[in-house]
């Protein structure tokens, strides 16, 4: 039968804090949040007000879940390709009448012109067309 593994918690048993806690003060109806260890730790943080009580609050559980970026069963990861997603969305946009007012709006703050399409800046260009 294998040996078990002894995991060394630096002396801690169980989870170790900070927590987030509601305590109640002498005089006021609402709680004050606080972060802290312990009640010790608490009437520390609060500098000699009276705690009538307290609560720790459960954890927040993040609930995060994730899709797999690139085709179907890839696993090789690699640098995102803007440009080409753009390119999808702007086509997804002009099939469906372009963006909205509000949204060219914003658009046009940043200095982005959705309507006019790029104009080339080589000089032959530039030349060609009289602009140089």
């Amino acid at each position: 039968m294998p040996k078990k593994q002894k995991i060394w918690t630096m002396g801690n048993k169980g989870p170790t804090g900070p927590w987030v806690w509601h305590a109640w003060i002498k005089g006021s109806k609402k709680p004050v949040r606080v972060v802290a260890f312990d009640l010790q730790h608490i009437k520390d943080q609060l500098e000699g007000k009276q705690v009538i009580k307290t609560k720790r609050l459960p954890e927040e559980k993040d609930e995060f879940s994730s899709m797999p970026l690139g085709p179907k069963g890839s696993t090789v990861n690699r640098p995102a390709d803007y440009d080409t997603g753009f390119k999808i969305l702007r086509e997804w946009v002009d099939q469906n009448g372009g963006p909205p007012e509000e949204i060219r709006v914003k658009l046009r703050e940043l200095y982005i012109d959705y309507d006019r399409s790029k104009q080339k800046t080589t000089r032959y260009s530039a030349k060609k067309k009289k602009r140089y």
